[in-house]
């Protein structure tokens, strides 16, 4: 399944320092069976240039050990009116610096839209921020991700 370049546009780039960001919800399920939820900023999301696959960054143990344990999880964009909700399937991980780099590929994508304009969950961005989070990190670790959809998955 291709992603839609309108979905594309909302998750690729990075962050502008000192502005406003949408905060992705990112699903997992846990090992009880519950789902577990991480927000993911732009830093830490990509699109494929092919836009067969979604590239995510995770440094939280807990969602790293939920990716590797059903390799499954959901993605959750606002834009506008519109929810977007995206099964993925993990493909291929790599690691570096103590963040799990994980690409999977769109199973499902659903839009949802009443016509209600919604307000997406937001984070105001800063240099300090930055660091904390170690988006320089997040960058090399979907850079390698990237390329490494060239070669054979594992």
């Amino acid at each position: 399944m291709r992603i839609s370049d309108d979905l594309a546009h909302l998750l690729e780039g990075r962050p502008d320092v000192d502005s406003r960001e949408q905060a992705f919800p990112f699903l997992t399920v846990d090992e009880g069976g519950f789902p577990h939820v991480a927000l993911l900023s732009r830093s830490e999301v990509d699109v494929t240039s092919s836009r067969s696959e979604i590239l995510v960054a995770v440094a939280s143990v807990r969602t790293s050990a939920n990716l590797r344990r059903s390799g499954k999880a959901c993605l959750i964009v606002i834009d506008g009116a519109t929810a977007h909700y995206v099964k993925l399937r993990m493909l291929r991980t790599v690691e570096m610096d103590g963040m799990l780099g994980a690409a999977s590929e769109p199973v499902e994508h659903k839009r949802d839209s009443a016509g209600i304009p919604m307000e997406p969950i937001s984070f105001p961005t800063s240099a300090e921020l930055a660091e904390l989070e170690r988006w320089d990190t997040s960058a090399r670790v979907l850079l390698k991700l990237g390329l490494s959809s060239r070669r054979d998955p594992f």
